[in-house]
């Protein structure tokens, strides 16, 4: 396929994903960083026995605005600048479901490295392993102008 083939095909994609091809398709358009940490959890809910969670675009949203939020404000908190806790965060993203949790890690470049940060804490690990939860979404924002520069968020529910 030429470039200019590959452009278009890439534009057609983004848009369609911006104008309401739906949470499936936006899943599929995930970025590297994101797959990846949904693998590392859903790796070790099975050793557990728990269901593997399924792709959010809603919980996706509201995750990687609160990333962003921390990178770019500089704060490393679950109660975003604008107040909001992580079930209003939720909410305000779209996802209907009322049993939410969320993880948050700052400094880690990797996937790797954040859900290893993760699971060496008891309130994480046990977020990460809720056999109750069935949705995830996930947000990484990285920026050179703030103390940790990696800023990720794991936004987990159940509808």
């Amino acid at each position: 396929m030429s470039l200019g083939a590959r452009m278009l095909c890439t534009t057609v994609v983004v848009l369609l994903a911006q104008f309401g091809a739906g949470p499936p398709l936006l899943a599929a358009q995930r970025s590297s960083p994101e797959q990846r940490i949904l693998e590392l959890t859903n790796a070790a809910r099975a050793r557990v026995g728990c269901p593997a969670l399924r792709p959010n675009a809603e919980l996706s949203r509201a995750a990687a605005a609160h990333s962003a939020d921390m990178a770019h404000r500089n704060f490393f908190a679950h109660t975003g600048s604008d107040g909001q806790v992580p079930a209003a965060r939720t909410r305000s993203a779209g996802y209907p479901g009322s049993y939410i949790g969320e993880n948050i890690a700052a400094g880690n470049k990797t996937a790797e490295g954040t859900f290893r940060q993760w699971m060496r804490t008891a309130p994480h690990r046990s977020n990460v392993l809720n056999c109750a939860f069935t949705d995830l979404g996930v947000g990484h924002a990285v920026t050179d102008h703030s103390y940790y520069r990696h800023y990720w968020t794991q936004a987990l529910g159940r509808l």
